[in-house]
């Protein structure tokens, strides 16, 4: 019982934080577009699996009432998207990594702060793409819980009847 709810609660939390990084990637995406050149791999990468996670996360949004899917096949999709969240994490270091944000001059009596907007969505795709690999990890290993108490749990029901 509190496996099933720790998993609701954390696909719930999985797709409040997918939504915003492709939506602020697709910002991005759009830029490019619209200066008509290709958008770099490492923000489409980041992006899709966005996407596919958001799409995935819906669909198995409450698995245990319907059994439709087993818990094994969650715990093998979720570890899938597990990788290749790494992956498009990884790949949007680079952008996210090494800038500065924020600049400031100070002067006798006034502070000028300049905040670079597209800096900071990077920032953000790349923390919330962290966050939703530890996600995708626990929920992987809350279904691969579930599936092997499940099963023991019918193999020592089986076993009593006969």
């Amino acid at each position: 019982m509190l496996g099933g709810t720790a998993f609701l609660l954390l696909r719930i939390f999985e797709i409040v934080t997918l939504i915003p990084i492709w939506g602020m990637l697709a910002y991005f995406v759009d830029q490019y577009t619209k200066a008509s050149s290709t958008p770099p791999d490492s923000i489409l990468c980041l992006f899709i699996v966005a996407l596919l996670a958001t799409v995935w996360a819906v669909l198995t949004l409450s698995p245990y009432s319907g059994r439709r899917l087993t818990e094994l096949w969650i715990a093998v999709i979720d570890l899938c998207f597990f990788g290749v969240l790494i992956a498009g994490v990884v790949l949007l270091a680079p952008l996210a990594d090494k800038r500065d944000c924020v600049q400031g001059d100070m002067g006798w009596g006034h502070v000028n702060v300049t905040w670079k907007k597209e800096c900071s969505m990077y920032k953000a795709s790349w923390a919330l793409g962290i966050m939703n690999v530890i996600m995708f990890f626990f929920t992987a290993c809350i279904a691969a819980h579930t599936y092997r108490h499940a099963t023991a749990t019918l193999y020592s029901t089986r076993r009593r009847h006969y």
